[in-house]
Parts: structure tokens; C-alpha cells; sequence
């Protein structure tokens, strides 16, 4: 550099934290990830970007979760749901201090801990716009005051029939979770990304012993008290990005006569009822979806999905 430009020269570590905010918040999230290792300061400035945008992104205001949960041979039947937000346990706009994500953290632990945020959905559909022998409808409990007057809307929650043979140890559920964006008074799609596409094994034991449970009829209670139980969560891939919270009923036999010719040690036919309470999703992953949504729209601003399926039931 030459001399006469020392004086307009202005080291990066010397502009107040304000500045490198602004700068660095131009950077995607992956661009901006390899940058926290540079040095404490930039580790700080990256952490409080990633932290204000999962804070607003996580309720997803301007975008809707698209889910299918079904079974292999019903994938052209069952229908989609889409998912109301829950919260996002443990992320409030407290960066620092008593009540924050990062208390009694080290400063090198913080990235991971908020790597290990959830947001939490619920899967929701409506009664009278579906019928599918395959898929019902829980009307859970709802709250009343003293007068009996209702004071919460009554929830929806999906309900899925799992049915095991006496010789299957297992049952599959496909689940896809898609993030769309809908344009404007209408049905068409401005964005569709996957978040995840898997399949859960649901085990045999697993249904017995989690038909045995009890739950708490109040899903805020349980989002506060069971958010970090994995008892009741399948999750649709190995690192743990997408689960589902599952409520299970055994369905005792309805037919006319109980099989008999079963041995002692065969647990013969069962048939369980799948409540699905809850969708959580990494809410870091939840961060680059919209980013990839984002990517799409602006490299084609006026693209128009159009899907085999109709993405919509009928009016």
C-alpha cells in the first residue's frame, strides 16, 4: 500500500461492532459460518447475526410448512397438511444474560447450542375438506371458563392407523416436509423447497410401550416440560433434523371372534392409532431453506409452480 493511502486506511477489527453487523449481515448463512472461526470478535458478531435471524424465522410469517405423513402404499391417497406454529423453546431476543439461550455457556459451546434449537408445528388439517379411511381426526380437549363458555379454539390433530401382522416387527411412515410460499390471493406456489424427505420405522415395542404412557392433554405444557424427552419422537433421519411427536392408542380388536390358534410367544396382529402432536424441525435448517426459497425468487422473480398434485383440496 502506498504511503499517502495510510491515512484513509482503516483496519476491520478498528469499525465498532454496529459496522460489522451491517457489513456481514449481507452474507448468507453458510458464507457467514466459516467466518466465526476467524477470531473471537468475528465469532461474537456471527453468533448475534444467526441468533436475530433464527429469531425471525422461526415463526415462519411469510411462508407455510407443507407435510405428508403416510405409508408407502397410500402415497397417491393421503393428503397434506399444513402446520401451525407452536414456538421455539429456549430462543427469546435475550442475547446475553440471566433467561438467555447462552447462559452459563462457554463462548466456544454457544454456535452449538444454538444449532440444537427446535421450532415445533402442528400438523393440522380440516374435517370437512378430507375423508380418507387411512387418515381421521382428533378433536382434542379444549378449555373452558367457569361460565362454559369456550376460551380456546378446538385443536385438530392428525391421526394415523398403524396395523402390524403377527410376523412384521415394524411399520414405515413417509414423511415430507416442504417449505412453500403462496403468492398473494391465491393458490399458486411462489417457492417450493424440501426440508427434509425420509422415512420412519415405527417398531412394534416401541407402540406397546408408548401406549402405556400418559400424556399431558396441554400441548404448551408439553413443548415446556418434555422438549428435551425423546421417548415419544421418531426422527426421520440420523442427524435429527425433522421428528415427529407421537401419541399411540392401541385399538382393541372390533371383530366378530378374537383369533385363537396363536402360540404363547407370538404377540399375533395388533393395530395401534398414531396421533401426530408435533413436527420439530432444526430451526437452523429451517434458517437455509427460507435462504434457498429466497435464492430461487430472486434468480426467477416471476416463476409460478405448478405441481401434478393439487397442492389445495377443492373449495
Amino acid at each position: 500500500m502506498a504511503a499517502n493511502d495510510h491515512a484513509t486506511y482503516t483496519p476491520l477489527y478498528s469499525l465498532p461492532n454496529e459496522i460489522l453487523v451491517q457489513i456481514l449481515n449481507s452474507f448468507t448463512t453458510r458464507a457467514l459460518l466459516p467466518l466465526a472461526s476467524v477470531s473471537q470478535r468475528l465469532h461474537a458478531v456471527v453468533l448475534r447475526i444467526l441468533h436475530y435471524r433464527l429469531l425471525h424465522v422461526s415463526s415462519l410469517k411469510d411462508y407455510e410448512l407443507l407435510f405428508e405423513c403416510f405409508h408407502p402404499i397410500s402415497k397417491l391417497t393421503d393428503p397434506h397438511f399444513f402446520c401451525t406454529y407452536l414456538g421455539t423453546p429456549g430462543l427469546n431476543d435475550k442475547y446475553e444474560g440471566n433467561g438467555s439461550l447462552y447462559e452459563d455457556c462457554k463462548a466456544s459451546e454457544c454456535l452449538g447450542k444454538l444449532s440444537n434449537v427446535y421450532s415445533c408445528f402442528r400438523p393440522e388439517i380440516d374435517a370437512t375438506e378430507w375423508e380418507n379411511d387411512y387418515m381421521s381426526i382428533y378433536d382434542s380437549d379444549h378449555n373452558s371458563d367457569t361460565d362454559g363458555h369456550e376460551t380456546e379454539k378446538t385443536r385438530t390433530l392428525v391421526k394415523k392407523q398403524v396395523t402390524l401382522e403377527d410376523f412384521e416387527d415394524f411399520s414405515q411412515l413417509c414423511s415430507i416436509v416442504n417449505l412453500v410460499k403462496i403468492m398473494p390471493n391465491s393458490r399458486m406456489l411462489l417457492s417450493a423447497v424440501t426440508v427434509q424427505d425420509g422415512i420412519i420405522r415405527v417398531w412394534r415395542d416401541w407402540l406397546k410401550r408408548q401406549s402405556k404412557k400418559e400424556y399431558d392433554s396441554d400441548i404448551h405444557t408439553q413443548l415446556k416440560q418434555h422438549l428435551d424427552e425423546e421417548d415419544g419422537v421418531l426422527w426421520v433421519n440420523n442427524n435429527k433434523t425433522v421428528g415427529l411427536k407421537l401419541r399411540v392408542k392401541e385399538k382393541k380388536w372390533n371383530g366378530p371372534m378374537l383369533p385363537v390358534l396363536i402360540h404363547q410367544d407370538e404377540e399375533g396382529e395388533v393395530n395401534y392409532e398414531v396421533v401426530i402432536e408435533e413436527l420439530r424441525i432444526r430451526t437452523t435448517r429451517l434458517l437455509l431453506t427460507v435462504e434457498k426459497s429466497m435464492a430461487e425468487q430472486q434468480v426467477c422473480p416471476n416463476a409460478v409452480i405448478i405441481g401434478a398434485r393439487n397442492m389445495f383440496p377443492p373449495a
